[in-house]
């Protein structure tokens, strides 16, 4: 452990499954009592880490504590996975054969050898298998039994052949590697030269296609991100829904790295909603919602992507249908998934907007409350009290309420004057005082003020140009949109994403 929080880091990460395998784990070893144990259970206990409550329980030996905990974690968390992961059973069945080797129980070790070669076949794993075919050379020479020398020519052959295959797999994700690295230039110039080389490179190394899985996905990886390199979004998005397919063609590969999948799979699924390839959009969720995913690590993960996927989808084409079974999952989520703070708050807040699209003005209100009260007082962030705020006095205006709207108004103006960073408060200014304004005419009298902030926000965006936070100047321009043409704000969103697309 290099830093201070590192066991507290481990151990928040671990599920509860995993705290409880490895309490009971200890258990067994009689250690119940042990300093290390009162340790975890002390750690698992903290909200966030303070190590002079730790230091003032366990004094001194606190540091070797720690590190001894976590090991022991280690150790326990590779013995909890070994009967899931088939990588991690061939790696067992090495250290096996290895040891049956050493003791002379030679029969045995080849034994154990041909069961981790079986699984290492499943899982393309080349690393793997030229280790078993070292270890079966040793077999072979030590026993010397037939023709054991037509055995060794087999199996060298074997072994230049997986080398072969490293090297292929090596070359196709270092040139992925750099070709990420070179979408991140800054220079314009810099990405063409780039591009052109890395061109050339994989052009020479793409007929034919690799022959191992792996060496595959590198293969369309490369090709991938180097279309979005040139900016061809349309071969990028085709790669990317390749990988994808590559996936399901290796199904214990996927079982396997399920994570792994799960990145390319949001890769393609942000890049069929950049380009508002919807169709595809909703293919690719409802594929990923209808899958298993397998540890509870993947399931955070797919649930919080697949939230913010949902909802984004939702606000911007103002979709209505289905959005109380989506507030559903997304309530269960949050109480069965332990995200991070920031996580929770961007699902609650895109909750809030959503429901303002939808003009469901008292339950926007109400998850407005929620992200104030209890959401972001976890991360105590400006940009999204004051765009909470700003949502919620517009919800309060729909539904009329003076009171309500006169407390929600000092609210929004407290908070802009107790700003202390960066966050542009002459937009959050406007908005306050044409609210106030339009709040105060009649409902007949209100089209020139509302036309009138409509113009004043587009020379926001411009005039100097400003950067809004979360969207927020595109949300309340197309409600002043709504308002001046006395239509539903969703269907202004769906008229506006059909013209687009």
């Amino acid at each position: 452990m290099k830093h201070q929080n590192d066991l507290f880091d481990l151990i928040q990460s671990m599920s509860k499954s995993e705290k409880r395998y490895f309490s009971l784990d200890a258990k067994k070893s009689g250690r119940s009592s042990s300093r290390y144990l009162d340790l975890f259970k002390a750690i698992n206990r903290m909200e966030a880490y303070e190590e002079e409550k730790l230091q003032q329980k366990f004094g001194n030996s606190l540091p070797t504590d720690k590190h001894y905990l976590y090991n022991a974690i280690l150790k326990s968390m590779r013995d909890y996975n070994s009967s899931k992961s088939k990588a991690a059973r061939i790696k067992e069945m090495l250290l096996d054969a290895k040891y049956l080797y050493k003791r002379g129980l030679y029969h045995q070790s080849e034994e154990r050898l041909g069961q981790a070669k079986a699984l290492a076949r499943d899982l393309d794993d080349q690393l793997a298998l030229l280790e078993i075919s070292r270890e079966q050379l040793n077999y072979v020479w030590t026993m010397k039994q037939g023709d054991y020398g037509s055995q060794i020519e087999d199996l060298l052959a074997d072994k230049d052949e997986y080398i072969h295959h490293i090297n292929e797999e090596l070359r196709y994700l270092s040139l992925a590697y750099k070709i990420q690295v070179a979408k991140e230039q800054r220079q314009a110039t810099d990405r063409k030269a780039s591009s052109a080389a890395y061109a050339e490179q994989l052009q020479a190394q793409s007929a034919p296609l690799p022959s191992t899985a792996h060496a595959q996905r590198r293969f369309l990886q490369s090709h991938a991100l180097l279309n979005d390199l040139i900016g061809d979004v349309e071969q990028a998005n085709t790669y990317y829904a390749k990988m994808v397919e590559w996936w399901d063609e290796y199904p214990h590969i996927k079982d396997e790295e399920y994570n792994r999948y799960l990145a390319d799979a949001f890769n393609l699924l942000h890049a069929s909603y950049s380009q508002k390839k919807y169709d595809q959009f909703e293919q690719l969720l409802t594929k990923i919602q209808q899958e298993e995913a397998g540890s509870y690590h993947d399931q955070v993960l797919v649930f919080k992507q697949l939230t913010n996927y949902q909802l984004l989808y939702h606000i911007n084409l103002g979709i209505e249908e289905g959005y109380e079974r989506l507030l559903q999952r997304v309530e269960e989520g949050i109480t069965t998934y332990k995200l991070n703070p920031v996580s929770q708050l961007i699902i609650a807040f895109n909750v809030t907007v959503l429901l303002l699209i939808l003009e469901q003005h008292q339950e926007c209100r109400t998850w407005a409350d929620k992200v104030l009260q209890h959401y972001n007082r976890k991360v105590e962030s400006e940009q999204f009290r004051l765009a909470t705020l700003l949502i919620r006095l517009m919800a309060t205006y729909a539904l009329d309420e003076i009171d309500e709207f006169d407390s929600g108004l000092r609210a929004l103006q407290r908070s802009i004057r107790q700003q202390k960073t960066e966050t542009p408060t002459r937009f959050f200014r406007a908005c306050a005082k044409y609210l106030r304004k339009l709040y105060d005419q009649p409902s007949g009298s209100r089209r020139s003020t509302l036309e009138e902030f409509s113009s004043l926000l587009g020379q926001y965006k411009t005039d100097p140009p400003e950067r809004i936070p979360l969207g927020l100047d595109d949300l309340v321009l197309n409600w002043l949109e709504s308002r001046i043409q006395n239509r539903p704000l969703k269907m202004v969103l769906r008229t506006k994403t059909k013209t687009q697309h």
